[in-house]
């Protein structure tokens, strides 16, 4: 039985271990997106912020999270987090 069970964290573990790097490599991919759009906001003399896209986007996130039971909070967190640091791309893209 505990080996069955020791067996059982292992894989769970590593199951963790591979959804959180996928989640860095998608973080990374979605860098790139922001660096894009930055340039084109760049060429254009756009803002940074669109506080508009940024509310359709929680609301996506919202209905996401309540859809599949995940906290709300902590979605909210983990987007934020996307988000400035989409900002932050795009902040050294205009001072170039």
């Amino acid at each position: 039985m505990v080996i069955d069970s020791i067996e059982e964290l292992k894989d769970l573990r590593n199951k963790i271990t591979k959804i959180t790097l996928e989640i860095i490599r998608l973080s990374g991919e979605r860098m790139a997106l922001a660096k894009k759009i930055g340039e084109i906001k760049a060429r254009n003399n756009m803002p940074i912020e669109d506080p508009l896209i940024e509310q359709e986007l929680r609301s996506k996130v919202i209905d996401l999270s309540q859809k599949h039971n995940i906290n709300v909070n902590f979605s909210l967190k983990l987007l934020n987090l996307l988000i400035e640091e989409s900002k932050r791309v795009q902040r050294d893209i205009m001072k170039m």
